[in-house]
């Protein structure tokens, strides 16, 4: 029988929080700012320390690059609740949660954070209108989370990029 619990087992990587993306930092955030400033990579620069830390940041990714059970969803929305003036009535949530789920399908699980929801809660006015201390239209709502899908999938394809340069050099 195996230790389970030695230091030898790695746990599956996870995003923070269960669903928190959190953008590279580090060498890993200096490699993806480098290459998107065009600046050439070699795959000597991929030392086994930025490696290892590169494929963590793709896991974590990975992750966040998944869709969004319909359960993140109503509960990032079940949070949101309190902070608007006009959250739906009991009798129209699931509805509601339904719609936004479907018109924000394609937002991946990484998009549906606290820093998302406070972005819906701090919108500047729109025409006078306070957007943000309302309940969400389901295209509303989705104009603000796509800008957060969109920085996860560019990552991830920079990321695939940079380890796909070691795995040729």
């Amino acid at each position: 029988m195996h230790d389970m619990t030695g230091p030898h087992i790695h746990a599956p990587a996870t995003v923070p929080d269960g669903c928190t993306w959190r953008p590279a930092t580090g060498d890993v955030g200096g490699l993806l700012a480098a290459a998107r400033a065009g600046m050439a990579i070699l795959p000597r620069d991929l030392t086994p320390a930025r490696l290892h830390a590169l494929r963590t940041q793709m896991a974590h990714a990975d992750i966040a690059a998944r869709p969004a059970p319909p359960v993140v969803i109503a509960a990032w929305l079940k949070k949101l609740a309190p902070l608007v003036s006009n959250p739906p009535p009991p009798a129209q949530v699931v509805g509601q949660a339904a719609a936004i789920a479907e018109v924000c399908a394609d937002i991946p699980l990484g998009a549906w954070t606290p820093a998302t929801r406070m972005a819906w809660c701090r919108q500047p006015p729109r025409n006078g209108y306070p957007a943000g201390a309302r309940w969400p239209a389901p295209g509303e709502l989705h104009a603000v989370l796509y800008p957060t899908a969109q920085r996860i999938r560019a990552e991830q394809h920079q990321l695939r990029r940079l380890l796909a340069l070691r795995e040729r050099g």
